[in-house]
């Protein structure tokens, strides 16, 4: 199998635009770490944040925190690379994405939403603030050319119901909000990525390449415009 690497250069970033910046944070697996991509700026923390920019009119101020093969479980290791204690940076929304190496892992459902419950609360608990925290929605899995057919239907099934976990937990902690019990938590469908236009994929048939990273990026903004203002 052909592997990519993450992106290269610095993990944050920020766009023009009036301020004062909306500060994002992105934790993750692979797709977070701009796996296929050369560097962040042209990757989801890069692309995401240029499009929101350019929907809220105002900078975009972003880091990430990621690593190829995370899960739902391990991801709470990355969180000291959530702020920037020395430039005083810290968060004021958080992007979780995670769940594709659960699928491929083929963790339990029941499982993956306790992780990610978990991993929600050890995000805010670290911030000491109850951020809004955004869950990015699984891709069509069964639709990755880089995997066998049978696994993809398998796999893309499977992603399937793990996806519904993370719109479950959204919903139950939206339920729990109604009396003023728990802060913002959203579940962000993937949406129709045009999967079969040519160069979305890495030569790995499995990552992101940078142009699906860009209509990633501009499909998320989409949803997640609306939320900040």
């Amino acid at each position: 199998m052909i592997r990519v690497k993450p992106a290269s250069g610095p993990c944050h970033g920020q766009t023009s635009g009036p301020g004062p910046a909306l500060r994002l944070a992105i934790l993750g697996d692979s797709s977070a770490a701009g796996f296929g991509a050369p560097d962040h700026a042209g990757a989801l923390a890069g692309r995401l944040a240029e499009a929101l920019a350019t929907r809220l009119g105002r900078a975009v101020s972003w880091r990430v925190s990621a690593r190829g093969g995370a899960t739902a479980r391990t991801a709470a290791g990355l969180l000291p690379g959530l702020t920037d204690p020395a430039a005083g940076w810290r968060p004021e929304v958080v992007l979780i994405v995670v769940g594709v190496n659960d699928t491929t892992r083929l963790r339990r459902p029941a499982a993956f939403q306790r992780d990610v419950a978990r991993l929600v609360v050890a995000v805010r608990d670290h911030l000491r603030s109850p951020v809004p925290v955004l869950l990015a929605g699984l891709p069509p899995m069964h639709r990755f050319p880089g995997l066998p057919a049978p696994a993809r239907l398998l796999l893309g099934a499977h992603a399937r119901r793990l996806d519904r976990r993370l719109a479950a937990l959204a919903a139950s902690a939206a339920t729990a909000g109604l009396a003023g019990e728990s802060p913002a938590l959203h579940h962000l469908p993937v949406g129709d990525l045009p999967l079969d236009q040519p160069g979305l994929f890495a030569p790995d048939g499995f990552h992101p390449a940078p142009a699906a990273y860009q209509v990633w990026g501009s499909l998320l903004a989409d949803q997640v415009a609306p939320l900040l203002v």
